[in-house]
């Protein structure tokens, strides 16, 4: 007979891995709602108006439930303003235009290589150690990147450029997690994702009249701005919001499982939505790039 400790703490983490599937799912299906909005949107716009209503809607919900820590203090402005450039200015610019060019299945993968260079980058600023298993899963999911990149030289959807400025995302969305991290000893989780994520969106609109230029508000589908509200509301909002609670509660290294799920999410819709090719380049890429991540994780 198990000891009801022992029923309370599986009940308790089963409510947490609960919601943590469902954001993982609402994160995934990001991959075609950029797909979708950027085909009448400028992406600089979509990045733009995503990471600022959606950090609004977050910074709400701080102040709200009275979260501490939340008061904009000039430390707390300037420390989630410079992660917010990283993680939200040049992550949403180069993702999205690079969404823009390629196929979204292949962002949704490029884009799972992320906690590895995290790994990287908390390594270099003295927060973890490297560990052979580390370095020997990095190089497996280079060789898995190399392959997907590969589609992008053969066509199909998919363009080297665009593959190449997901792959630079994939890397500002691993130092955001690891600058994120440095901060949880100061301030919730969850105060910090919110004013990163809405400094982040407004950082982008001073790009934004290089495109907007050529730009016409009537040619916009309402599917586009559906999309646009999709990844502002669902997935930034709920989804992200879910995430950094996640890893208040049981910690980065079981909240990075659900990375897969993440992908996995991103490559089936793409699929299906969007009737993207799979061919078996691209699944030989695939399982290298996701056992290297899994290598890279090993403890």
């Amino acid at each position: 007979m198990e000891r009801p400790s022992t029923v309370r703490s599986r009940g308790a983490t089963l409510g947490v891995e609960g919601p943590l599937v469902l954001a993982a799912i609402l994160i995934g299906l990001n991959f075609v709602a950029i797909k979708v909005a950027v085909e009448s949107i400028p992406p600089l716009l979509v990045g733009a108006l995503r990471f600022t209503l959606g950090g609004l809607l977050l910074l709400s919900f701080v102040r709200a439930m009275g979260l501490g820590g939340s008061r904009l203090t000039r430390r707390l402005f300037l420390t989630t303003l410079g992660i917010g450039l990283v993680g939200g200015t040049l992550y949403n610019i180069t993702l999205n235009e690079g969404t823009s060019m390629t196929s979204a299945s292949s962002a949704a993968l490029i884009m799972a290589t992320a906690p590895v260079w995290g790994m990287f980058i908390a390594a270099g600023l003295g927060v973890e150690s490297l560990k052979a298993t580390t370095l020997i899963g990095a190089g497996v999911s280079l060789v898995g990147v190399v392959l997907i990149l590969g589609r992008g030289l053969e066509g199909g959807g998919s363009s080297l450029v665009g593959d190449l400025l997901v792959f630079a995302a994939s890397v500002c969305f691993g130092a955001y997690v690891v600058l994120s991290q440095t901060q949880h000893n100061r301030y919730p989780p969850l105060t910090i994702g919110a004013y990163t994520i809405f400094f982040g969106g407004l950082a982008i609109f001073p790009f934004t009249p290089v495109e907007l230029a050529s730009w016409e508000w009537g040619s916009v589908s309402a599917v586009s701005w559906i999309a646009v509200g999709y990844m502002a509301f669902v997935s930034t909002a709920l989804g992200y919001g879910v995430w950094q609670w996640g890893l208040s509660r049981i910690g980065v290294d079981r909240v990075l499982v659900y990375l897969y799920l993440v992908t996995l999410t991103g490559v089936v819709s793409s699929v299906v939505v969007l009737g993207e090719g799979f061919g078996l380049t691209k699944v030989l890429g695939a399982l290298v790039l996701l056992a290297g991540v899994y290598l890279a994780h090993r403890r």
